[in-house]
C-alpha cells in the first residue's frame, strides 16, 4: 500500500472509499491482539468515517496510484 491508493475496509460489504495520504509505522501496536504497527493515514469520502491512521491489515486496495 502506498500514498495515493484508493482503499476500503477489508471486511465490509458497503465500505466507504478513502485515499491513503501517508503510510507510517506506529510507535506501539494498538492492542496485543493486533501486533502489526504499519498504518496508513486515510481520508475517507464518507463524512461519517473519521480520517485517521488505520492498520494496513484491515484495509484493502481498490485502485493503486500510478
Amino acid at each position: 500500500m502506498k500514498v495515493g491508493d484508493l482503499v476500503k475496509f477489508r471486511r465490509h460489504n458497503k465500505s466507504p472509499c478513502g485515499i491513503v495520504l501517508e503510510v507510517i509505522e506506529l510507535p506501539n501496536s494498538p492492542h496485543p491482539s493486533q501486533p502489526d504497527r504499519r498504518a496508513a493515514y486515510v481520508q475517507w469520502a464518507c463524512k461519517y468515517t473519521a480520517p485517521g491512521n488505520y492498520q494496513l491489515c484491515i484495509l484493502e486496495t481498490i485502485d493503486e496510484s500510478r
